[in-house]
């Protein structure tokens, strides 16, 4: 939970979109934001099978869900009325505010001192200057090297882009630079496939990025674009040029209820309240068919990985598919995304099989210090720079390196924290009840805070750990005087009650279900 707000705090520094773009900007925070973001969550649902494990196992079905509807369900509700209003509200108004005219946007490793088309086409927005037929910029894009063909965080291409918004003269610069036909998005969909997309997809997708369109001047500039295909490639392109409703309704739907963006970062939460309910039906299905547990050989040894490896690739293999992608997707949409709820089931389950596997000495942590060094060292570079294979080969073996560091990174940081945090510790403790809550209010604070460093003149490490200690110091005050000892604290965490025993740490710890924010959220 904790790394999330250093997750979300990296990203208005990393050359990625996000809500606020700082003035100074690295690679080094995309880098710090994949590797954070290739474990955290899987290494949280399989925390979150574990612990509901235990939970079923202690109280029984019934108040598992009673259980779940308090400490998940309810926080869920809670927030998305007063938090995500209150995100929707700073990031409108970070939006509307310009950067400084005394500020330029510029990454760590340029020089400052040259003007802007001496420092590259790395510092030109493509996706930006194609939207809004900026041409100027996009020619000196092309003229200083820029790839014709890069994708961006979403996987469009350049040409991907003019073909979904009818941008012609855009279109026409691109495929004269010789734009390929061929390349895909994240869905597979290739440019030209991108002109037959009917109106009300194409008009959520405009809203959604806030692109103004006309309907007839879209229609009009792809068929512009269509016939320059032609011309170039000599084959047939679909082009709809009227819309249909049928379509519209169909597109419509599937936008509405995969990609408008309900939950924002208490995704989590709602993919918890799914798992929660087929952890029921499935315990319900194997104590009718009376099927036998799995063997702990398959579960806490080494063999654990013949199965767990190919089993989350599976899933992978349809996920980050752009160029700057990396580990799992995200769906904060009503109805979770297949492939990243199937995902995350994955470790979710584990977690639930792993319980039952009662591995008192976490043997599956062992060697935990080369496991680490491995997963961050090997593992971790090996697969960030496969990233955007178009081959089915690729693929595969990208999703297996994404996927390999997962699970080592994972098993890795449970045997850390057992050698170091086996013995309870009252601070520690602390931290674990108060970081649901920094968790669920952080992201105001944090687009609040990058806009306010967004345009100093200082080095963006600076500007990043004055974020993150900001955030984390705000959020802990308030949680002190106005979480903890409430109503709120107790819907979170469960009731406190305070008592000798809170002084006398234990040297051995067990099993048993404790009012702590680690094992109460998840």
């Amino acid at each position: 939970m904790l790394l999330g707000i250093v997750l979300h705090a990296a990203l208005s520094f990393a050359p990625i979109p996000w809500t606020v773009q700082d003035s100074q900007q690295s690679d080094f925070y995309y880098v710090l934001f994949a590797c954070i973001h290739g474990f955290r969550m899987p290494l949280f649902f399989m925390l979150s099978g574990f612990f509901t494990a235990m939970l079923w196992k202690k109280r029984g079905l019934r108040a598992l869900l009673v259980h779940r509807f308090k400490r998940i369900f309810l926080p869920m509700v809670l927030a998305m009325l007063t938090i995500i209003p209150l995100m929707w509200v700073v990031s409108s108004y970070v939006r509307s505010q310009p950067a400084s005219e005394s500020a330029e946007m510029v990454t760590d490793n340029a020089d400052v001192g040259e003007p802007a088309e001496q420092r590259g086409a790395v510092d030109i927005d493509v996706s930006a200057a194609v939207v809004t037929g900026d041409l100027d910029s996009l020619k000196a894009y092309l003229q200083n090297g820029g790839n014709v063909d890069a994708k961006n965080a979403q996987g469009a291409a350049p040409l991907h882009v003019a073909c979904l918004f009818g941008r012609a003269e855009v279109a026409e610069i691109l495929l004269d630079a010789g734009a390929s036909l061929d390349v895909t998005n994240n869905e597979g969909a290739t440019p030209e496939q991108l002109l037959a997309l009917d109106w009300a997809t194409t008009a959520y997708v405009a809203k959604l990025v806030q692109v103004p369109v006309d309907q007839e001047d879209l229609f009009a500039g792809r068929k512009r674009i269509a016939q320059a295909i032609e011309d170039q490639s000599g084959r047939s392109v679909s082009l709809q040029v009227a819309s249909d409703g049928r379509e519209d309704v169909l597109g419509g739907l599937i936008a509405l209820f995969f990609y408008v963006p309900v939950f924002h970062h208490l995704w989590f939460l709602w993919f918890l309240c799914w798992y929660v309910c087929g952890f029921v039906l499935i315990v319900k299905l194997l104590q009718s068919l009376r099927i036998p547990a799995v063997s702990n050989m398959w579960v806490t040894s080494w063999l654990r990985y013949v199965w767990l490896l190919p089993l989350a690739a599976v899933p992978q293999y349809f996920m980050a598919r752009s160029q700057y992608a990396y580990g799992p997707d995200t769906s904060v949409g009503l109805l979770p995304l297949p492939a990243v709820l199937a995902y995350y089931a994955i470790f979710f389950g584990y977690g639930a099989i792993y319980f039952g596997a009662n591995d008192q000495a976490v043997a599956v942590g062992k060697g935990y210090w080369w496991k680490l060094a491995a997963a961050i060292l090997i593992l971790f570079p090996v697969g960030l720079s496969m990233q955007g294979p178009e081959q089915t080969s690729g693929r595969i073996l990208f999703a297996v390196m994404q996927v390999s560091f997962t699970w080592v990174m994972s098993f890795g940081m449970l045997g850390l924290f057992n050698r170091f945090f086996r013995p309870q510790r009252l601070w520690v403790r602390y931290l674990s009840d108060s970081s649901y809550w920094l968790y669920l209010a952080h992201i105001p604070l944090v687009l609040l805070l990058q806009f306010l460093v967004r345009d100093w003149s200082l080095p963006s490490l600076l500007k990043f750990g004055f974020v993150c200690s900001v955030t984390t110091s705000v959020l802990l005050f308030s949680y002190q005087i106005g979480v903890r000892n409430t109503w709120l604290g107790a819907l979170l965490n469960g009731r406190r009650y305070p008592g000798p025993e809170e002084n006398e740490p234990t040297a051995e710890p067990t099993y048993q279900i404790q009012s702590s924010a680690t094992q109460e959220a998840v």
